[in-house]
């Protein structure tokens, strides 16, 4: 048992888990006066105590000298405070029960952040998947920004990043935004021809979503 239930260790009543007046006055390092203005003024607001008959000895349980206890502190200003050294395990049971609470809210509260910052790490881990450079189309795709492939290239051009061509000016390229690529295709006429593709590096898929975030704001 805990501190108050001690004083009963070589007593055939521990077996009972009960202590009287004086016992728990003992205890607690207060007088017997303090605990019986605590069981009235208990007794008063909601008789949480038992009442006893004149000339009947009372006797608390380990849960009754727990009330008792916590409403001697909440009302009195001892001169010594043995009784905020003693402990019930009610009271470890109280502060147990507290702390598990404060661990649910606060793993509740890692969740939220978690799924807070969710979409930004699926956004960090599509940029970093994609091998090495994607084209305009997969850009505003990995995005999802509710922007198309047009619309996507219209901004960059808005922005003087793309030239009317849907080709980078030469600084962004510097930059490691953006990498221009050679394309062949075969017109009708059995002609070979050849045109220039703009494909965004990992670089340039971050920095243009810092554009579109800003723009956004």
């Amino acid at each position: 048992m805990n501190e108050i239930m001690n004083v009963l260790a070589n007593d055939w009543e521990r077996a009972q888990q009960t202590m009287t007046t004086k016992e728990l006055a003992d205890a607690l390092g207060v007088d017997v006066s303090t605990i019986t203005k605590a069981v009235n003024r208990l007794n008063t607001t909601s008789e949480v105590l038992p009442k006893f008959k004149q000339g009947q000895t009372p006797r608390y349980t380990e849960e009754q000298a727990t009330l008792i206890k916590q409403e001697i502190q909440k009302h009195h200003n001892l001169a010594t405070r043995q009784i905020d050294n003693v402990s019930t395990e009610v009271e470890e049971n109280q502060v147990i029960a507290k702390a598990i609470g404060i661990l649910k809210r606060r793993l509740s509260d890692a969740e939220k952040e978690v799924e807070k910052l969710k979409p930004a790490a699926e956004f960090a881990y599509q940029i970093c998947s994609s091998k090495d450079a994607i084209d305009i189309g997969n850009c505003a795709k990995v995005l999802n920004r509710n922007i198309g492939r047009n619309r996507l290239f219209e901004f960059l051009r808005n922005k003087n990043i793309l030239q009317p061509d849907n080709i980078p000016y030469q600084k962004y390229i510097d930059s490691g935004y953006f990498r221009v690529i050679e394309t062949k295709f075969v017109i009708p006429s059995g002609e070979t021809k050849i045109s220039l593709k703009t494909l965004v590096l990992q670089k340039g898929v971050a920095y243009i979503n810092k554009l579109l975030k800003e723009a956004e704001a």
